[in-house]
């Protein structure tokens, strides 16, 4: 049978490359052809652009910032499109718009949306080519796609994502608001499943790092993976590594520039950027920190002594992180900036535990392939 996955696979994210890949993996571990469909619409590639497109005060300001390092960043970007190009299959020329894809593109046997964020619809590269609207008398399922907070019943044209997703045969999400706000739009059951990146153990994300990458220094660190890199935030982790002598990673460039990181004298800019070196860094990591879902996800993956940092004045800014740790008993590790410590990241995780109820939270997910895999070929 041949699949085809939309989702947010040309980002230059490690988080939204690994979990397309993830997804990938499994279906093609059951057996089924498998292709990536190759849509980035043009928000999507504004965003991953050397230099702001937006013409405004504040990306004036960003862009200025980012000229000694454009360079670097073009390179770093580079390296996340050589990674796509060389890992994923690939469904032929890039598409950028739901028309293209509704008349060039080939037929499936079942199409899948998600997972990421591809139906948080404030994102600024929202599209509806990730409801599915250019395909017809196509199976269709979703894979634990997140809203990102967002409530779709809040949105103006609500009335359309509902009739597109009344054309889905089953519909997933990732997080508890996410089920709540689209059985509330749909009236229809939907299923709470794993990230795509949590189907894969440790060994085999292991056998997917390519160990040829090198540290830049032999002295243990911190992996800082984050998406805004808030001076609070620098502050704190900048008092830790020098507490404990230890340097602090990143592999953001962009960022790097426009926050001027070079300032924390324990921060390093690695050469290396992309999904191969963030899973190479969080192996080999003494302690991550991180903004990011999948960059706790990672860490739960490895094993790792970790703490995801919460957004400012102690508003919630990731539901898809906050369910996940609490799903799993551990929301001691979702703190505020102003509780980080090196005790807190210290402080003990029974991973065999840990393990355990991400397997029992795998079979569901599994199920939900299978069961859809097995009604899509009647």
């Amino acid at each position: 049978m041949e699949i085809g996955i939309i989702t947010f696979h040309a980002s230059y994210n490690c988080g939204s490359i690994l979990q397309c890949l993830a997804l990938e993996t499994v279906l093609e571990q059951k057996n089924q052809t498998v292709s990536i469909i190759n849509f980035s619409n043009e928000e999507q590639q504004k965003l991953y652009s050397v230099f702001y497109k937006k013409k405004n005060i504040k990306n004036i300001v960003k862009n200025i910032l980012c000229l000694p390092g454009k360079n670097k960043i073009s390179n770093h970007y580079n390296q996340y499109q050589k990674y796509i190009d060389y890992k994923f299959k690939l469904s032929g020329k890039p598409f950028k718009t739901s028309e293209e894809l509704s008349e060039n593109l080939q037929k499936f046997d079942m199409l899948i949306a998600g997972g990421d964020q591809v139906w948080n619809v404030k994102a600024d590269d929202s599209d509806s080519a990730y409801f599915l609207d250019f395909a017809t008398n196509t199976y269709k399922i979703s894979y634990a796609p997140s809203l990102g907070a967002t409530n779709i019943n809040n949105v103006v044209n609500k009335e359309r994502y509902k009739n597109l997703l009344n054309d889905f045969n089953d519909i997933s999400c990732r997080e508890v608001n996410g089920k709540k706000w689209l059985e509330e739009l749909t009236g229809r059951d939907v299923k709470l499943l794993l990230d795509p990146t949590l189907l894969l153990n440790k060994e085999e994300w292991k056998n997917k790092i390519d160990s040829t990458i090198k540290l830049p220094f032999e002295e243990e660190y911190i992996f800082y993976y984050a998406f805004s890199y808030s001076s609070e935030n620098n502050e704190m982790i900048q008092r830790i590594a020098e507490k404990n002598n230890l340097k602090v990673v990143v592999i953001d460039s962009k960022q790097w520039y426009i926050k001027r990181l070079h300032r924390y004298k324990n921060f390093v800019l690695s050469e290396q950027t992309g999904p191969n070196a963030f899973l190479n860094f969080i192996e080999k990591s003494k302690y991550v920190m991180t903004t990011s879902f999948h960059g706790t996800v990672f860490s739960l993956i490895f094993h790792k002594k970790f703490i995801y940092i919460n957004g400012k004045n102690h508003e919630p800014t990731d539901d898809r992180t906050s369910f996940l740790l609490e799903r799993l008993n551990l929301l001691n590790k979702y703190l505020y900036s102003e509780n980080v410590n090196i005790d807190e990241l210290n402080s003990t995780i029974d991973y065999n535990s840990i393990d355990s109820m991400i397997n029992e939270l795998k079979s569901e997910s599994f199920k939900y392939l299978d069961d859809n895999i097995e009604k899509a070929k009647l």
